[in-house]
């Protein structure tokens, strides 16, 4: 034992002084023990210090005169600085006395307990990691300390099968509580991890640690790495937490760090807000300016941020035409769900792609066998989206179709009732489908909504398929009899057309029936009431009431979500006003030839031309009665993009119901009666007659524009319509046309070659960048005095551009633009492929 440590057991320095000394004193480093009373002078006696890690003692100090003044104890250590000197003789070093043996430290009772429950902590620790089951997880909860130890154990929840009845459990309920105790002590990388695994077994059961759990995650959140910030928005998702703060505060911190985020933590957050419906559009615009590289996003990524955008309503087409060329790319490796995920995306912006929706019907057919395992869900759900975006694909329909039946005891009504209203949409019937769907309908009737009740009454209409050896019909009548106070008037409207249709609705009714019948009578009256009050009064005024009159209408109109009156209560709608063509009258034969020959015309073309399956058709003709000199003007018109002027503009105003009904084909007919100089006259000449014929019943939109038309021209205006594409025998499969030819020589543009992926075996849809450096990077959490991004579009700057107000019903909207596009595939690109 040398001087020094004589000393020290003599009680001048402590054991750990001297431990700490020995560690971590450099090399030529003096520290001296000033010693009590002394003064802060430029001379003092140090009563014992090491030098070389060898101790002395008595060696006088010369301490420089801006040596600072000890604060807090007198007794105060301090390490020496080189600007020290030595004042007096060379120190004497004393030879350290070394004993045989190593050196034994004696430790204290309290510290060997400390150890202990360390040690044990770790263990619990191993277990828990390499836990297979949950019972495994929750016997080690009582003795569960730390803040990394309860982390461990809640991820790891939610890596094991986990059943209903361990949220009842004691033990999961005391680790949530030790959970909110330690929260206080939770890093980022704790609060990810224990609320991915409370996400990942869907717990939903709140507590009082979801609030500590907000509190913590703001306090914290300057510490989240990418990781964190995507895993903790998923579990938000999965559990539904809606904590405003603490969805703020994630949101802002992914939107700071996007530039390190991997394709993987964009497409989750992405699908997180919209789980959440937490509509971010910063969140939107970020994503916009990071010019993300789809390449590097798997399948999953692609159709899940997609899907994401669809149910925020975010539509930005170039982005999403890029994520869809790359998807066509790697097409070969999307499961069934993730294609039907992506075309239900692209169906819901109603965004026609069509390169990666040819791509997935190629898909469909490689496939083959193989599609008659997948779930009913993706199947249904993929023939709605081609519904929905008018996309005729009788091959791709038979293959589903197929494959439905195959499934079709898995299939659950919504499946059913989706299923069967997208062939109808498409015109595609098939018996065998009918006849399974039917069959299957009547045993889950009762856990049909009324929307599928709808729907399959809708197609089996259109198909004149009465379903008669299951009783479907008279099963559908006696279900919505039973249920009849749940149906919305829309699907009453169509439960009943498809009845009276097939004459299964009992005339004249009586008992239940009449109560039906009084209900839809009541609709039918509020409707007609609502549609006359504004004609008349848009009569009054020339045609130009005022804008508060035509908000109030179209308002009181889309409110009432009534979109058709279906063929019975519309050809009552227009017999109360006079406005019926008599079925003798020879126009109406001329003009269904008419409309026969476009469509004719156009399968020369196209053969899956939406004018053949899909867009109506209206024919006018405007002369005078018993004249025959012929037509004064006649013509055709489909529905689509309006061509004879906005019907505003020529007193005739519109709802929107489902979509703008601006270019229906019977408001682009009218429009272009009026535009005929004997209308435009003002002095309508006796006998005048304008005579049209719609290819379908006319929405309640349009039958309100034709009783303005009524209104203002009296007994002009005579009406005819058809039921629609109705059809009673199979359909042919019509082959699927092949792509229109490049404009660059691809010779497959609209399915491209997928490309090699890179040999290093590196998944890139997990890869994260580098941090930035500090100097480059602007973050929400620094000083607030420190200089902050300002914002470019209205500050100036790199993106200083002016704003643009959008001008709507509901007022102005602002819009945001910026002067650096996003480096994505513009439409020269896209189409020329």
């Amino acid at each position: 034992m040398t001087v020094g440590h004589q000393l020290i057991s003599e009680g001048r320095w402590m054991q750990p002084e001297v431990d700490l000394l020995q560690a971590f004193l450099p090399l030529g480093g003096v520290a001296v023990d000033a010693g009590a009373g002394n003064s802060y002078r430029p001379a003092i006696m140090g009563q014992i210090t090491y030098f070389h890690n060898t101790p002395v003692w008595g060696v006088p100090l010369r301490l420089p005169l801006n040596w600072p003044p000890w604060v807090g104890r007198v007794d105060s250590r301090r390490l020496l600085t080189p600007a020290m000197e030595w004042f007096g003789p060379a120190p004497l070093f004393a030879e350290p006395k070394r004993r045989e043996g190593p050196r034994l430290s004696r430790k204290s009772a309290e510290e060997l307990e400390i150890e202990e429950a360390r040690n044990r902590q770790k263990e619990l620790q191993e277990i828990i990691v390499t836990a297979e089951n949950v019972e495994t997880i929750l016997s080690t909860v009582r003795e569960l300390e730390g803040a990394i130890v309860i982390s461990t154990a809640l991820h790891r929840l939610g890596k094991v099968k986990v059943s209903a009845h361990v949220f009842r459990d004691p033990r999961f309920h005391l680790l949530l509580e030790r959970f909110k105790s330690r929260l206080p002590f939770f890093g980022s990388r704790q609060i990810a991890n224990s609320l991915h695994g409370l996400g990942a077994i869907s717990y939903r059961g709140g507590g009082a640690w979801v609030e500590m759990v907000s509190i913590q995650t703001q306090r914290r959140i300057h510490e989240f790495e990418p990781q964190h910030v995507s895993n903790t928005l998923w579990a938000c998702a999965r559990m539904q937490l809606q904590e405003p703060l603490m969805l703020r505060a994630l949101t802002c911190r992914a939107i700071e760090d996007i530039d390190r985020f991997c394709p993987l933590d964009i497409s989750i957050c992405t699908w997180a807000f919209a789980t959440l419906k937490h509509r971010e559009a910063e969140w939107l615009r970020a994503v916009v300016r990071a010019r993300c590289e789809f390449a590097d996003f798997s399948p999953q990524n692609m159709s899940n941020f997609v899907w994401g955008l669809s149910t925020l309503g975010f539509r930005h087409d170039n982005m999403v035409l890029a994520v869809g060329r790359e998807a066509a790319r790697k097409i070969r490796d999307f499961i069934p769900q993730e294609l039907s995920n992506f075309s239900w995306a692209l169906a819901t912006m109603d965004l026609c792609d069509n390169l990666i929706l040819r791509a997935i019907a190629e898909e469909v057919d490689r496939r083959g066998d193989e599609v008659n395992s997948w779930d009913p869900q993706s199947l249904s759900n993929m023939m709605w989206a081609y519904a929905t975006l008018a996309l005729k694909d009788d091959p791709l329909f038979q293959r589903l179709l197929d494959a439905s039946i195959a499934r079709i005891e898995d299939h659950d009504t919504q499946n059913l009732a989706n299923t069967s209203w997208a062939a109808a949409m498409v015109g595609f019937r098939y018996s065998r489908w009918l006849d399974a769907c039917a069959r299957k309908a009547v045993e889950k009737i009762q856990e049909c909504q009324t929307l599928h009740l709808a729907q399959l009454a809708f197609a089996f209409a259109r198909f004149v398929a009465k379903g008669d050896q299951h009783q479907f019909l008279p099963t559908l009548l006696k279900e919505t009899l039973r249920r009849l106070e749940e149906f919305p008037p829309q699907s009453l409207f169509d439960v009943h057309d498809a009845l009276v249709f097939f004459q299964a609705f009992p005339a004249p009714p009586s008992g239940e029936c009449l109560r039906m019948e009084r209900r839809l009578s009541e609709h039918f009256e509020d409707t007609a009431r609502t549609l006359e009050t504004f004609a008349r009064r848009s009569a009054e005024r020339g045609g130009r009431p005022s804008m508060e009159e035509v908000t109030k209408y179209q308002r009181s109109v889309e409110q009432a979500d009534i979109v058709t009156l279906g063929e019975h209560w519309t050809l009552a709608f227009l017999k109360r006003f006079g406005l019926l063509c008599s079925s003798e009258d020879r126009f109406i034969h001329s003009a269904r030839r008419r409309i026969l020959d476009f469509r004719d015309e156009a399968s020369v073309t196209d053969p899956v031309s939406r004018s053949i399956f899909h867009r109506a058709q209206c024919v006018w003709q405007l002369g005078i009665q018993g004249d025959t000199d012929g037509a004064l003007a006649d013509g055709l018109f489909e529905s689509g993009e309006p061509v004879a002027g906005a019907p505003a503009g020529h007193g005739l105003y519109v709802c929107r119901l489902r979509h703008t009904r601006e270019g229906d084909a019977e408001i682009q007919a009218l429009c272009a009666a009026l535009d005929t100089s004997v209308m435009r006259s003002g002095r309508v000449p006796e006998g005048l007659k304008l005579n049209l014929h719609l290819s379908d019943v006319p929405c309640v939109s349009c039958l309100g524009c034709t009783l303005q038309f009524q209104c203002r021209f009296p007994g002009v205006l005579q009406i005819s319509f058809d039921r629609g594409r109705v059809q009673s025998e199979d359909s042919r499969p019509i082959p699927r046309p092949p792509p229109p030819p490049s404009k660059r020589g691809n010779p497959v543009p609209y399915a491209p070659l997928p490309t090699t992926p890179p040999h290093d075996g590196v998944d890139r849809s997990m890869v994260r960048k580098e941090r930035p450096k500090d100097e480059d990077r602007t973050s929400f959490y620094l000083n607030p005095l420190a200089p902050r991004r300002p914002d470019g579009a209205s500050k100036g700057g790199e993106e200083a551009v002016p704003h643009k107000l959008v001008h709507g019903r509901n007022g102005s909207q602002q819009t945001y633009y910026f002067s650096s596009a996003p480096s994505f595939y513009g439409s020269d690109d896209y189409e020329a492929c």
